[in-house]
């Protein structure tokens, strides 16, 4: 078995950004990440960073980024993060192995029209841990 402290497969670490003001943070309030095609990959944020994991088999991961409003109206972005260059690093017999990957250019790929997506920018295309943030959304 695995100590609690053992890292496994990095998530990526996105920041949020004010499209507005760049150099500033922008939190979201009750944010909703869904893996699309996975039915219970659902990650409620609230704050100006969180981290995703990604599908590894493939070289992106698609996430609906769903807004709800007070007026019970629905808004979503799907957008793709785009990854690839996978290499498995072996962290020791009990725990296996571990991927390391990187973000690719363009790091998101919008499905359909955004309606809160604005942009991003790769911070650091290396995923190797989540020590620090990957990938800055503006919003």
């Amino acid at each position: 078995m695995c100590n609690e402290g053992t890292p496994g497969t990095p998530r990526v670490v996105i920041r949020f950004y004010d499209h507005n003001s760049p150099n500033d943070y922008k939190s979201v309030e009750g944010l909703t990440f869904k893996e699309v095609n996975q039915e219970n990959a659902y990650r409620r944020i609230t704050g100006d960073s969180t981290a995703l994991p990604m599908d590894l088999s493939k070289n992106f991961t698609r996430y609906a980024v769903i807004i709800s409003s007070t007026e019970s109206v629905t808004i979503a972005d799907t957008l793709q993060f785009n990854h690839g260059d996978r290499s498995d690093a072996y962290s020791r017999r009990a725990c296996g192995f571990s991927a390391e990957y990187r973000l690719m250019n363009p790091p998101i790929t919008v499905i359909g029209s955004p309606t809160w997506y604005i942009r991003s920018t790769i911070l650091l295309d290396s995923i190797r841990n989540e020590e620090q943030a990957h990938l800055a959304i503006y919003h």
